[in-house]
């Protein structure tokens, strides 16, 4: 059973549901009643954290939880299912938000009061230390390792993702191909309503302003400009990105997010969401298809993902770098209550969720057999990994239950 499945027992007289459960983190407190007490945070989200003290002090204040073991408390809820991102830190993979890393900090944002965690390189000490306030600091020579560990645990969770694998394509010439399908489907053709969506797992940031492939189906594609931090939306149906259509909108893409698309036929209207799993999702910007893009709208009967056009002059489309998974398709507008459950949905697999019965596409991106990639809707036929490797199916590891 998953940890955000069932009630766990923190002290005698107190249980807490594994799906409220945000962070602990393990300390020593200095200062006050408590001083020198092992101590042990909990936070919850959308309640006041609490706190275990390790001690015989008996407080004539009922409110202190007090335990005999404060270290046998953290070690309960680690064999449980939470995730050690560092020693005395553990964290419920289902309540990460956000993960941003560069080659001198890592921060991972999380659901509740107080939720970030900062590590940052030091050149300055030689052990890791903790400042206070979710900081550390990690020596700058050691702080490589630690980020890319870090990563792996964190990037690739399951209840994010929900999935045990995805694809990574390293932008070279690597891309998702259906062959057949999408006529009927609808994808990318600018006079049908259709809604397409994906959870990006990993994002390279590149400030080059160049324009990368997201979707592609005949000549018309999706395109993410590169901006450094941010990104922007952009269509054509030349395949190209030369003299193509965009959104002066600028915001970035983060590890983790959900990216979808909803083509509303009858309005022109290309609206583009962006969120976490288990957040709300943000409407960055509508993007009315211009007539030229209409005339010209040449869709196929495939279907691709992160498909270059292999041209290196003004007309070039990169292929997209970064691991996907969770491609969805459906034949339709999603609609506010079934867009609401796909962002919000942590922990179950789609074909759990009511707005299951009403896609027409779902490729899990990395479970089939190399180089395998089935819609297991249905709708889209052929799929595989175009110029990969058995190692671009990358096995996500989950803590055991």
């Amino acid at each position: 059973m998953a940890f955000t499945d069932t009630f766990h027992q923190i002290t005698d007289e107190l249980r807490l549901n594994g799906g409220a459960i945000v962070y602990a983190s393990s300390y020593t407190v200095d200062g006050g009643l408590f001083n020198g007490v092992k101590a042990l945070e909990i936070s919850i989200a959308n309640d006041p954290n609490i706190t275990l003290y390790e001690t015989t002090k008996q407080p004539q204040e009922n409110e202190y939880f007090i335990v005999a073991d404060r270290d046998a408390a953290y070690q309960a809820l680690y064999s449980q299912g939470m995730l050690q991102v560092f020693e005395g830190v553990l964290v419920n993979g289902a309540a990460i938000s956000r993960i941003q890393y560069n080659d001198a900090m890592l921060l991972v944002d999380v659901l509740g009061s107080g939720g970030r965690y900062t590590f940052r390189a030091n050149p300055q000490v030689s052990a890791a230390k903790a400042l206070g306030g979710g900081v550390w600091e990690i020596p700058a020579l050691a702080f490589p390792t630690f980020r890319d560990d870090a990563l792996q645990l964190l990037s690739t969770l399951p209840s994010g993702t929900q999935a045990s694998s995805y694809i990574a394509l390293a932008g070279s010439d690597d891309f998702i191909n259906f062959t057949g399908g999408n006529t009927a489907a609808g994808y990318l053709d600018w006079t049908k309503d259709w809604t397409i969506g994906i959870t990006v797992v990993g994002y390279p940031q590149h400030s080059d302003s160049k324009y990368q492939c997201l979707f592609a189906s005949g000549n018309n594609v999706i395109m993410i400009r590169r901006g450094g931090t941010n990104q922007s939306l952009y269509i054509a149906s030349n395949n190209t990105g030369y003299a193509s259509q965009g959104i002066n909108t600028w915001q970035p893409i983060n590890d983790g997010d959900r990216i979808q698309f909803e083509h509303v036929a009858a309005s022109n209207h290309l609206r583009y969401f962006k969120g976490q799993a288990g957040q709300t999702p943000t409407l960055v910007g509508v993007l009315t298809v211009n007539a030229a893009n209409i005339a010209a709208n040449d869709p196929g009967d495939d279907f691709a993902i992160g498909r270059g056009n292999g041209l290196t002059n003004y007309e070039e489309l990169l292929h997209w770098d970064g691991g996907l998974n969770n491609f969805v398709g459906q034949s339709s507008q999603m609609g506010t209550s079934n867009r609401l459950q796909y962002f919000e949905a942590i922990g179950e697999a789609f074909d759990e969720l009511p707005f299951y019965d009403d896609l027409a596409s779902w490729a899990k991106l990395g479970e089939d057999t190399y180089p395998t990639v089935t819609d297991t809707k249905g709708a889209l036929t052929g799929g595989e990994l175009m110029n990969g490797t058995p190692e671009d199916f990358v096995v996500i590891d989950s803590p055991d239950p």
